[in-house]
C-alpha cells in the first residue's frame, strides 16, 4: 500500500506558468491525507513559492523535499537543511562577468511572499523575461551577498549555446556543485550529493517507510536521481524522453490534471488497502 506521494511541481503537478494548481488538485491531494496517504513536493521551489502555488494552503505541503533536496521538511518542521557554500558561488559569479548570455540569480534562506533576490552578472534587460517567467523580485548585485542561501540558480539567455557553456565548461569547474536544468534554458545549483534523491532518503528514514510505500511523480532532468532510487516512479504523459525511459509508470500530462487522477486512484486503494489500478494495469501490461 502507498504511504507517501511525493510530486515535482513545474510541468508535472502544475503547468509551468500556471499562478497555482488546479481545484482538483487540492481536492485529489485533500482525499489522499484522508484515507491516509501523506503528499508532498519534490520540488526545486522552496516554502514561500509553494504557498503561492498552493494558495497559501500549507496543509497540502507539510511534509515533503523542498529547494532540490536542500530542505526536507515533516509536519511542517525543516529536519534537514542545506545552504549554498558562499565562496565557490562568488568564483562562479566572478566568472560569468566575461560570459554576457549567462547570469547567476541567489536566494536568500530568510525571504518572503515577493520572493526577494540577487540577480549577479545580468545585463539588466535580460532580467525581466526571467522576472516574469519565475515570479521573483530582483536586486541587482555586483557580488554575492554574504548571508545565508537557500538556493541559486542560471540564466541561459542565448539558448543552447549558454546551456552548452553551463555543461561543458561551468559545471567541470566547480565540483562543490551539482548543476542541472528543471526546465529549459534554467539551472539549479546545489551542494554536489544533494538531490531531491538525498532529501527522499532523510523522509523516508525519519518517517520509517520501506521503498514499496512510496510513490514519485516527476517530469524533468531534476527528477532522475529519485526515479533512479525509487521503485514506484511516475512519469507524466509529458515528460523527456529521459524521464519517461526511467519511470515505472506512466500517466496523463501535467495539463489534463495526470497527477491528480492518479491521486485519487491512491486514495481510493488506500481504502482497499491495495495497489492504485495505474499501477495494477501497467504491471500486468508488463507480465
Amino acid at each position: 500500500m502507498i504511504r507517501l506521494a511525493l510530486s515535482d511541481m513545474d510541468n508535472t503537478l502544475i503547468p509551468f506558468g500556471n499562478p497555482h494548481v488546479s481545484k482538483r488538485t487540492l481536492e485529489a491531494i485533500a482525499d489522499a491525507r484522508a484515507a491516509g496517504v501523506e503528499f508532498g513536493p519534490s520540488t526545486g521551489r522552496d516554502y514561500h513559492e509553494l504557498l503561492r502555488f498552493f494558495q497559501g494552503d500549507a496543509s497540502a505541503f507539510q511534509t515533503g523535499v523542498m529547494s532540490s533536496g536542500k530542505k526536507v521538511m515533516i509536519d511542517g518542521e525543516i529536519v534537514s537543511l542545506s545552504l549554498i557554500e558562499h565562496d565557490p558561488l562568488e568564483r562562479m559569479a566572478e566568472m560569468l562577468k566575461s560570459v554576457p548570455d549567462v547570469f547567476l540569480v541567489a536566494y536568500p534562506a530568510d525571504t518572503d511572499m515577493t520572493n526577494p533576490v540577487w540577480v549577479i552578472a545580468a545585463d539588466p534587460e535580460q532580467v525581466p523575461v526571467y522576472q516574469e517567467r519565475f515570479k521573483f523580485t530582483p536586486q541587482m548585485a555586483e557580488q554575492v551577498p554574504e548571508v545565508p542561501l537557500i538556493a541559486a540558480t542560471l540564466a541561459a539567455t542565448s539558448g543552447r549555446p549558454a546551456c552548452r557553456f553551463i555543461d561543458t565548461k561551468l559545471s567541470p569547474a566547480f565540483p562543490e556543485f551539482d548543476i542541472v536544468s528543471p526546465t529549459p534554458n534554467w539551472y539549479d545549483i546545489v551542494p554536489h550529493g544533494v538531490s531531491k534523491a538525498s532529501g527522499l532518503h532523510v523522509l523516508m528514514d525519519k518517517l520509517g517507510l520501506s521503498d514499496e510505500e512510496v510513490v514519485v511523480f516527476g517530469d524533468a532532468a531534476n527528477d532522475v536521481p529519485v526515479f533512479r532510487e525509487v521503485t514506484n516512479s511516475v512519469a507524466v504523459a509529458n515528460a523527456t524522453k529521459e524521464v519517461a525511459a526511467l519511470a515505472r509508470y506512466h500517466i496523463g500530462a501535467c495539463a489534463d490534471d495526470g497527477v491528480a487522477v492518479a491521486l485519487e486512484d491512491i486514495a481510493q486503494a488506500a481504502e482497499r488497502n491495495t495497489l492504485p489500478e495505474f499501477m495494477l494495469e501497467e504491471d500486468a501490461r508488463r507480465n
